[in-house]
């Protein structure tokens, strides 16, 4: 993986990172299960096919929570045993905002779980201020991963992501 730019503002901080192989993605996931802790909400971004659940997928290993299926057909999985249980939410199917708010979004969301989302923006107004935002878009064989934080909760990650050798 190569780390292209960390861009610092007021509103958030961006690095892009590209992905060569689904190795990467994992790892990627692995990477930033590390940076993560209970009452985290990652929000992930991009179209189908572009390793939104393979990056999970590295996350729950790394947690120690077993292997990530999609939730497409039944909108969550709660993953448990290990250091922290893990929502993973797949909005995909979801249409409008009746159907959004008989989800009751709320109960995936806890100070004791970590929350990942994929197809967030069909409940764009729900989520916290300072979930972390990952857009994975699909180039050539790989992928790109441009990762947008906002808040203290967030602040120490492009450190966390170069430390580990998932930028430089």
């Amino acid at each position: 993986m190569t780390h292209k730019r960390v861009i610092v503002s007021n509103a958030a901080t961006t690095v892009s990172i590209s992905l060569r192989d689904e190795a990467a993605t994992r790892g990627l996931g692995a990477a930033l299960a590390a940076a993560s802790a209970p009452g985290a909400v990652i929000l992930l971004r991009g179209p189908l096919g572009a390793g939104k659940t393979t990056l999970v997928d590295g996350f729950t290993q790394a947690i120690g929570a077993g292997r990530a299926t999609s939730p497409t057909f039944v909108i969550a999985h709660l993953y448990t045993g290990g250091r922290v249980s893990i929502w993973h939410v797949d909005l995909y199917r979801i249409d409008d905002t009746d159907e959004v708010a008989a989800l009751d979004l709320v109960q995936y969301l806890g100070d004791d779980t970590i929350s990942l989302v994929e197809w967030p923006d069909r409940a764009s107004n729900f989520w916290p201020s300072d979930a972390l935002v990952v857009e994975l878009s699909v180039e050539g064989e790989g992928r790109r991963a441009s990762i947008a934080s906002r808040g203290k909760r967030w602040q120490s990650l492009p450190q966390h992501l170069h430390a580990t050798g998932i930028s430089s």
